[in-house]
């Protein structure tokens, strides 16, 4: 069985109104005010403090800034990190 071209599975995608983030493996990041982010599909943790995080996705790192960061859920699909977010920068 030969593998789809990703043309191909983009237009597949779209043209079934397929969840992006399931079948493209992209990453999922939901923010809830300055507090609180959760992000799904990331593929760990490059540095932890309470002042910076930098999380690995499938193409790109994120970074996070701010004071008293705290990760308070973490599975190896899912994290949510809490405290005062000041910025968010994919790098």
């Amino acid at each position: 069985m030969n593998k789809h071209s990703k043309p191909t599975t983009n237009k597949i995608i779209k043209t079934l109104d397929l969840p992006q983030d399931l079948f493209l493996g992209l990453s999922n990041i939901s923010l809830s005010g300055n507090r609180e982010i959760y992000i799904s599909n990331h593929r760990g943790i490059l540095n932890y403090g309470q002042k910076e995080m930098v999380i690995l996705l499938k193409d790109y790192q994120f970074q996070i800034k701010g004071k008293n960061l705290c990760i308070i859920s973490y599975t190896k699909d899912e994290l949510t990190i809490q405290g005062y977010i000041h910025s968010m920068e994919f790098v």
